[in-house]
């Protein structure tokens, strides 16, 4: 009998055809004892066996098949009609119940954790992260991340169950569509498979992302921390110019700052579903929104996590404060870094078309500067 949800603390690197990149990466970092917000996957089977209950796959497949060197508004209509049909669609009884369950038992134990009793409704409606987790996505290419979709302070396992839906939905953007239609095997479109990581969300005074390679020479000996105020998706989305700090490995030790004018924030909405974008008070604006000792401890953090896998890391976290001012780092995803590879294989490519004496020259003053960053 197939498994439509499991726990993070049960996933690990091998589990990736089953929960996707994303989920098996917060796995790892669980196994690894490593600060992670619980939560579970919804399995790739929950999306296979909803759309084999019907001829839903046959569908999904046909209005990707179609478009094939089609134009914008071709894929358009394409992905609004495969989002009315996975969000229309009548869910499997269990792969319902089990979403729901698996909600409710990850809100009790934080509730409990918390000291909220059970009968009270906030044990039953504890804010989390829908995030799509893409069999395709987050490997060494990283040919589908960022195209799936994220959904924030998601309250209450009606909205969960909705948002689980619209994160099956997102694998059929214009722009995943295009990139499907173009495979080479028949079965490109229905074979693409994908997981729901749903996650405890950290309400994050500070967030952001570490590379544990310089993303500009890849320099392994540097670690590059964007960080702004607020939830990470204005760093993420680029809404925000962050706070950036560049650190040697060495001790670790901050080399160079630079504070940026950091004029809005994403916050939970006052209603308790969903986020919203605010201003930054004047007096926080052009403010380092990260202590040194915080620097300090993301990158510690960020070097155990490239220690872990072995390679370098683009990790997004979150950083709350305590009432007492002790910052807690969470990790909400971990990824092979990738900006690097893509400016080493173009320049590569470029390099190839290049005469010989040019390729070398080339090839030289590229790591040099490497070595330099």
């Amino acid at each position: 009998m197939a498994t439509y949800t499991l726990p993070f603390g049960e996933l690990g690197a091998a589990d990736r055809p089953r929960v996707g990149g994303k989920c098996a990466s917060l796995g790892e970092l669980v196994q690894a004892g490593l600060p992670v917000p619980d939560g579970f996957a919804v399995t790739v089977e929950a999306f296979e066996d909803y759309r084999d209950a019907s001829d839903l796959r046959d569908r999904l497949a046909d209005l990707v098949t179609s478009t094939e060197g089609a134009g914008p508004q071709a894929l358009q209509k394409a992905h609004d009609d495969a989002v009315h049909l996975i969000l229309h669609r009548p869910l499997p009884e269990r792969v319902e119940r089990d979403i729901r369950e698996s909600y409710f038992a990850l809100s009790r134990a934080t509730a409990r954790r918390r000291g909220i009793a059970d009968g009270d409704r906030a044990a039953e409606s504890v804010p989390v992260a829908v995030r799509s987790s893409s069999v395709d996505e987050d490997g060494d290419s990283a040919s589908f991340a960022g195209q799936q979709e994220t959904y924030l302070w998601v309250s209450g396992a009606d909205e969960v169950v909705k948002k689980v839906r619209e994160c099956w939905a997102s694998l059929y953007t214009p722009q995943a569509i295009a990139y499907r239609s173009g495979m080479e095997a028949a079965d490109g479109a229905a074979a693409s498979r994908i997981s729901v990581a749903v996650q405890l969300m950290a309400a994050a005074d500070v967030a952001g992302v570490t590379f544990t390679v310089s993303p500009r020479t890849g320099d392994r000996s540097v670690i590059a921390i964007n960080a702004s105020y607020g939830l990470g998706q204005a760093v993420v989305s680029g809404e925000v110019t962050p706070d950036e700090f560049w650190l040697s490995k060495l001790g670790p030790s901050i080399m160079t700052t630079r504070i940026a004018d950091k004029a809005h924030e994403y916050v939970p909405a006052s209603d308790g579903h969903g986020v919203v974008l605010q201003d930054v008070d004047e007096s926080r604006r052009q403010a380092p929104c990260l202590s040194e000792a915080e620097i300090l401890q993301l990158a510690e953090i960020g070097m155990q996590v490239e220690k872990h896998y072995g390679t370098p890391q683009d990790i997004e976290w979150a950083l709350e404060r305590g009432a007492d001012g002790t910052a807690h780092v969470m990790l909400l995803q971990s990824r092979p870094e990738t900006q690097w590879k893509k400016r080493k294989d173009e320049t590569a490519r470029a390099n190839a078309t290049s005469s010989p004496t040019t390729g070398l020259l080339g090839l030289i003053s590229a790591t040099t500067k490497g070595r330099q960053a």
